[in-house]
């Protein structure tokens, strides 16, 4: 079929370049695309080409050679440069292509170029991380003619990118940064991070980095610095440029992708105060996430919501002691989305629909699950403004290979209910030291899976996202699952700047906390989002257990403490809860 295809293309492009020239009704010449002209690569299973490698990894340019046997029936020779001969494709980097075939010099980071010229093919990257991805487009562009011999376009030149964006990224100079391998961040984005900067000239080169992307025709969205650390936005047509400048970790790391929704620069002031903003724990069946910020207008930001399956649920706690106990929950999605419901439908204002923006930390089952269902059911009786999520690739973030494919399916079934219920609606994949602005209240982006790598993320936990809502002079800090290791960089990074009014605990309240963490955020409010009883006897909550002390200081020291076997709104800036 395949093969079809490309001679009923060619024959097709042929037939076009014959009329070339012809007029339409108007009298006017219209144009033509010229027909591709192909330079023979290989025919009757022999080919005149050797392959010049020029990079360390030698394995990739092997495959290459194994697939294109298998692709054309010719054997491709491997050769160093000395002996290429006079018909050669070339494969290397930017620096070990130079002087090359006229090959370009302004790969940046994801740009790929392959040329033909004189004859031989070059294949160059910006980055050595990125041939076998280069190399994939090598093989696309060897395709099948008419004729029945493997050619490639004789005229293809030109810089490409391989991440799904059209603009050139600027390189940072740094002269004592040590880069780390280009890496896949997910949700489109790539990430490369400079470690080990040199302070006393990093402000410097991260003030002048972000002048080459001004120059380079970038517009700045926002900027923001926490402490000593600097965040900035910039964009360009479909291109988006983030940078973290983590100065007390002497990193600098630039994300890069497609331009999603940002909402507005500046803080939003204009807005009818209908209601009195809330937070809210919403009342679930089973352990799981569920949160709901309600602002002035009266519009709400959902936070997560809860698993997407019915079970009967057991947990066991304080195994070994005496009071080890085992308490069982009957989890009933359907009445987690009638609790979520319920809210939504008390607390909007008389005569309109209720208005979201829905928020996810991480793909966690007892998170992402239920909006997936709840955004499918109720459709009809509420307007999905804006999603707000960043997913990380599993391939790249050291999760066990087993629970790719599965939590893979928890984040695409989560968009395609988005995409398929409310296709109108805005994506935005929020990154550290942003602020998507609501009215009369911000929320500022603290952590991101970005953030963590190279670090090993074993669990789901470790991608999770946490952010900050200010509202009325009041904080709220949400943690999501974030782990152990998280906790401790963004104590390193923010310090006191974490101090927050109203606190969710990490992991429901379980594991992932730090002492360090807690008594920087040190809230006022603590929300556990778990069962009432286990918030009661289990000693990890309690903070009884060794280990965590964590708990142990939130239960000494927060005033008012709420799990979600009920729904609890506090009110701001009162901190009270509402009756």
């Amino acid at each position: 079929m395949k093969k079809r295809i490309v001679a009923l293309l060619l024959v097709l492009m042929y037939t076009v370049s014959m009329f070339a020239g012809c007029q339409n009704n108007s009298g006017e010449t219209t144009p033509t695309t010229p027909a591709v002209e192909y330079m023979k690569i290989a025919e009757n299973k022999t080919t005149e080409y050797k392959i010049v490698s020029l990079i360390t990894d030698k394995a990739i340019i092997s495959d290459l050679a194994t697939d294109l046997l298998i692709k054309t029936g010719a054997k491709f020779e491997v050769v160093n440069e000395a002996n290429a001969g006079p018909k050669a494709i070339y494969i290397g980097t930017v620096a070990q292509m130079a002087g090359k075939g006229g090959t370009s010099t302004e790969l940046t980071y994801t740009t790929y170029e392959i040329k033909v010229d004189n004859g031989n093919i070059y294949v160059s990257v910006a980055d050595e991380t990125l041939i076998d991805k280069a190399v994939e487009k090598l093989k696309e562009a060897i395709v099948k003619t008419a004729d029945g011999v493997f050619g490639i376009d004789q005229n293809l030149s030109g810089m490409k990118n391989l991440a799904n964006i059209t603009e050139v990224v600027p390189v940072f100079e740094t002269a004592s940064g040590k880069k780390r391998e280009l890496y896949d961040a997910g949700s489109g984005n790539y990430q490369i991070t400079y470690q080990a900067l040199n302070l006393s000239a990093a402000d410097a080169e991260v003030a002048a980095y972000e002048q080459s992307l001004v120059d380079a025709g970038y517009s700045l969205h926002q900027k923001n610095t926490i402490n000593q650390s600097q965040f900035f936005t910039y964009t360009k047509g479909d291109t988006l440029v983030h940078c973290n400048y983590f100065k007390p970790m002497k990193e600098f790391r630039i994300v890069y992708g497609p331009k999603t929704y940002l909402g507005s620069q500046t803080p939003i002031t204009e807005y009818e105060k209908k209601v009195t903003p809330s937070m809210s724990i919403v009342a679930l069946t089973d352990s799981g996430l569920s949160m709901v910020y309600q602002a002035h207008d009266g519009s709400f930001v959902i936070i997560d919501g809860g698993y997407g399956t019915d079970t009967i649920a057991s947990y066991t706690i304080n195994k070994g002691t005496s009071t080890e106990m085992t308490l069982t929950y009957n989890r009933d999605v359907k009445t987690d989305m009638e609790s979520l419901w319920k809210l939504l439908e008390e607390k909007t204002p008389a005569g309109e629909k209720p208005q979201v923006t829905w928020m996810i930390t991480h793909a966690d089952p007892d998170h992402i699950g239920l909006p997936t269902l709840f955004i499918k059911d109720y459709k009809d009786k509420f307007d999905l403004n804006l999603v707000c999520y960043n997913f990380p690739d599993l391939d790249n973030v050291g999760l066990e290979n087993g629970s790719i494919t599965t939590f893979e399916g928890y984040m695409d079934a989560f968009i395609s209910s988005v995409n398929s219920n409310f296709p109108n609606a805005n994506h935005m994949i929020y990154h550290t030291g942003q602020k998507l602005y609501l009215p009369g209240a911000e929320i500022e982006f603290l952590f991101t899976a970005e953030d963590y790598w190279p670090n090993k993320m074993p669990w789901m936990n470790h991608t999770s996202g946490a952010w900050r809502i200010t509202s009325e002079g009041k904080t709220i800090m949400i943690t999501g699952d974030c782990e152990t290791g998280l906790n401790n960089q963004m104590v390193k990074v923010f310090g006191s700047y974490l101090k927050s009014d109203i606190m969710q605990l990490n992991h429901h309240g379980s594991n992932g906390g730090t002492l360090a963490f807690y008594k920087q955020v040190n809230p006022t409010v603590a929300l556990w989002a778990c069962p009432q009883k286990i918030l009661e006897l289990d000693n990890r909550r309690l903070g009884t257990q060794a280990g965590y002390d964590f708990n142990l200081f939130i239960q000494q020291n927060a005033k008012d403490h709420y799990s979600h076997t009920e729904t609890h709104t506090i009110l701001l800036p009162s901190l009270e809860e509402e009756k």
